[in-house]
């Protein structure tokens, strides 16, 4: 195997895991919108629980209304 064929069996792993990643960004961009839906939720448990600013979870919860 040549390096043009490392090379590209290494891009092939990249693309693979960035699915895998974006899947499961998905399913929790999914779990957050249900909480901001759920009144016994509260926003700054999520925001604990996740690390992200509330911007960030009402911009979630928006495109996820969007949807």
């Amino acid at each position: 195997m040549n390096i043009l064929d490392e090379i590209a069996a290494a891009m092939d792993e990249l693309r693979e895991a960035e699915a895998v990643v974006d899947a499961k960004r998905a399913a929790a961009y999914a779990k957050i919108a249900a909480a901001s839906r759920d009144e016994t939720v509260k926003q700054v448990e999520v925001q604990r629980v996740t690390g992200y600013s509330r911007e960030t979870l009402r911009k979630i919860a928006r495109a996820a209304e969007e949807a």
